[in-house]
This record gives structure tokens, C-alpha cells and sequence, in this order.
């Protein structure tokens, strides 16, 4: 089964203190602080630090889930699936598309193809990406789902800001 980040309400209440902007995948709070996850749900692994980013990995039966902050704030969040197929990405696809409506496309490739078989035979050559984003109307936070040679078939929630703050920083190279 694959899991969107829905929840009923009940199951995602938090303290006053939390800025969570979006729950994801029923555990993880976009804009939520990495420290307090990791307090609530310690990993098996010790966080990754880079400066003022740090990520740790978490396992969800045999896909994995990358958790990532900035400045100990989660702008991103990311559940990569073990089993990538043309079935499972159109079944995203689709369930995303009823929730949120009609993405952005923004694959790339070489060349001209069209179907969707030539495009994913050139991503497991390395040879492009699927990547198509959700912007709800008036949200902090995006959709993106993506299928890559290294990932594999990936869903990530990003909180706009903070992804944001996070790219300009690793720019001016702070």
C-alpha cells in the first residue's frame, strides 16, 4: 500500500508549541523541529549534520523515509519506494491528482519522447527524470513526486520557505 501523508486529525495533535504547517506520512511535521522528532521518534541512525542542515533516514517496512531540516526545522520530507513500476508511479500520480489536481510537469529528457514506457526506460538509464509538483492554492508547502536512477520512485512534501532559506544558504555557501 501506498501511503500520501494523510491522516484523520485526531491522530496528528500536537502541542501548542509546534509550528506544523503539513503532517506527512502520518509521523513527520513540515516546519516541525528536527529536535523534537527525534525526542518522539528516536532513529536507528544518528542524524547526518552539514552546518545548519541535518537528515536522518527512517525505515517504513521496505521503503525509506528521508526527514531533512534546516536550522533544526523540517523543510522537506521524502519517502522513497522500494518497488519502482510504471503501475505504482500511476497510481501516485492519480491519487495525488484527486487530492491536489493537475501537476506541474517537470520532467526532462533528451530528445523528444513521449510515451511514458521511453521516458522511464531513459530514467533507469540515467538519462532523465520524471518529476511532477503540486502547489495547492495558497499553501506553504508542495507535492513532489519523482521517479530517478538514484531514488527510484520518491515522494517528497516540502515546506516552501524553508527550502528556500535552506538553497540560498547552501549558495553563498554558509
Amino acid at each position: 500500500m501506498i501511503a500520501l501523508g494523510l491522516a484523520a486529525p485526531a491522530a496528528v495533535a500536537q502541542s501548542s508549541g509546534d509550528s506544523c504547517m503539513k503532517r506527512v506520512f502520518i509521523h513527520y511535521c513540515l516546519g516541525g523541529g528536527m529536535t523534537q522528532l527525534l525526542q518522539q521518534r528516536p532513529a536507528k541512525m544518528q542524524p547526518i549534520v552539514n552546518g545548519e542542515r541535518s537528515g536522518v533516514i527512517y525505515r517504513a517496512g521496505r521503503d525509506k523515509v528521508y526527514v531533512m531540516a534546516f536550522q533544526d526545522r523540517i523543510y522537506k520530507v521524502l519517502q522513497s519506494y522500494d518497488s519502482p513500476s510504471q503501475v505504482a508511479l500511476q497510481r501516485l500520480q492519480r491519487r495525488l491528482g484527486n487530492k491536489y489536481g493537475k501537476p506541474q510537469d517537470l520532467s526532462h529528457f533528451p530528445g523528444t519522447m513521449r510515451n511514458l514506457t521511453a521516458k522511464i526506460g531513459a530514467v533507469r538509464r540515467g538519462e532523465g527524470e520524471l518529476l511532477y509538483r503540486w502547489q495547492p492554492p495558497g499553501a506553504a508547502w508542495r507535492v513532489e513526486l519523482a521517479w530517478t536512477r538514484r531514488l527510484g520512485i520518491s515522494l517528497a512534501y516540502l515546506a516552501n520557505a524553508l527550502d528556500q532559506q535552506q538553497r540560498e544558504a547552501a549558495e553563498s555557501g554558509l
